[in-house]
């Protein structure tokens, strides 16, 4: 009885504080507390330090040296990148011609996940190497951050407005998932205030995609927190957490002590994550960066993955040439063959595709060599396909179409099932009349 009773002072206490902490009149509920256990973060009362009204809104503005260090790698590397890396990588052809230099680099910061009218965008950042238009050719002297702040819900339309003009004088936008996320959530909250967006005007290279392709066999995850730490040696000290930032805005806003410094911390942070990032992938194809050092690891998935995209571009002779990279760099990794399979099969495929007919069997058969998997069918499908038009040996061609099909009729099922029997029994039938006519 006497623990019942201290629970029920527990949750009755907690059923106050949470009714304490809820936003002002006319601020949705949605995300105003975060999921997860309550961070240890330095809180104070009144505005944020260094905020300026600028344009009907508040701001904070930040500038960096080129030379200025963001995990290993310096702001300026992003100035000496291949932009046809962006174009290849992300399969979008607006890209070819992106200049880091005159992009813009958006983060935001919002009060939930979902979209419409009920999410607010309280916090934005842009990062610029350069304000405006800037000639070809010239160096920026500095990076400079805005970070716009929603101090009143009644600036929203000053603040969007703002956000829309700056990115309309840049040559491009820079985000993460922010194809995704960031446009829709701006745009919204734009259309409500009459603004136009912006976004349609400006090609939009948006990092998590190709970073996911090229990583992916290598990374847990594709949270920019991952991949900054993996590839450019971000390591983020005292970082609060994004569910908390919600929170911290509500607290602000209703007078109580808050954790806004954390998120301003947490958003500039973001935005430099997306310049390094941002110079990591346009050095991809020449692996090396701005000082001709290495591009480092994980080497043989970022092999994998622009094996992939030149494929998806036609570049099969380019293809090959990863490809084969990859397989030394995995063998040299200590990869298990079971990992390096799905590759070595795209491999062969390849050569195939290619016409490098000799190549591709003895790939197949170096393949058929390693034992039975989910992919032994269709080598041995392939390998006949080699012996029927290339070699024109028909008696083999039709042993190792059998040979398929008893596996296919033994281990695999659903489409799978469907598409490869239907591919083995109609090579048998053609095959066996004209081993028939030909005997």
């Amino acid at each position: 009885m006497r623990a019942r009773l201290a629970r029920l002072r527990r949750e009755g206490a907690a059923t106050k504080d949470a009714a304490a902490t809820r936003p002002p009149p006319g601020v949705p509920l949605e995300t105003s507390a975060p999921s997860t256990p309550r961070a240890r973060v330095e809180r104070r009362s009144g505005p944020p330090r260094g905020l300026c009204a600028t344009g009907g809104h508040l701001a904070r503005l930040g500038r960096f040296g080129l030379d200025h260090r963001h995990g290993s790698w310096r702001l300026e590397e992003a100035l000496d990148v291949e932009p046809a890396d962006f174009a290849l990588l992300t399969g979008d052809g607006s890209l070819a011609e992106l200049d880091l230099a005159g992009a813009c680099y958006l983060d935001t910061e919002t009060t939930g996940l979902a979209g419409g009218s009920g999410t607010w965008v309280f916090m934005i950042g842009l990062g610029t190497f350069a304000e405006g238009p800037r000639a070809p050719g010239a160096v920026p002297a500095s990076f400079g951050v805005w970070q716009g702040f929603l101090g009143d819900p009644a600036e929203e339309r000053a603040l969007l407005a703002e956000c829309a003009e700056r990115i309309r004088a840049h040559s491009g936008v820079v985000s993460f998932f922010g194809k995704s996320f960031d446009r829709h959530r701006l745009e919204d909250r734009m259309r409500l205030h009459g603004i136009e967006p912006p976004f349609d005007e400006v090609p939009h290279l948006d990092l998590y995609h190709p970073l996911r392709r090229l990583y992916r066999a290598a990374t847990d995850d594709g949270r920019l927190a991952t991949m900054e730490s993996r590839l450019v040696g971000v390591r983020r000290a005292d970082d609060l957490p994004g569910s908390f930032a919600p929170e911290a805005w509500f607290d602000y806003l209703a007078g109580r002590p808050h954790a806004l410094e954390g998120v301003f911390r947490h958003n500039l942070d973001d935005v430099l994550s997306l310049v390094t990032l941002a110079a990591h992938l346009g050095s991809t194809t020449r692996e090396r960066r701005a000082d001709g050092s290495e591009l480092g690891e994980p080497a043989a998935a970022r092999a994998a993955g622009v094996a992939r995209s030149l494929l998806a571009a036609g570049r099969r002779p380019e293809a090959l040439v990863w490809l084969d990279r990859h397989g030394e760099r995995s063998r040299r990794d200590g990869e298990a063959p079971a990992a390096r399979r799905p590759l070595e099969v795209l491999r062969a495929d390849t050569l195939r595709l290619s016409g490098a007919a000799a190549e591709a069997l003895d790939a197949y058969r170096a393949l058929l060599d390693g034992g039975e998997d989910g992919f032994t069918a269709h080598c041995l499908l392939q390998l006949a396909k080699l012996l029927e038009h290339h070699r024109r040996d028909w008696s083999a061609a039709l042993e190792a179409s059998r040979t398929a099909l008893a596996l296919v009729e033994r281990r695999h099922v659903g489409g799978e099932f469907a598409r490869l029997r239907a591919e083995a029994v109609g090579r048998i039938e053609r095959l066996e009349k004209r081993v028939g006519r030909d005997g």
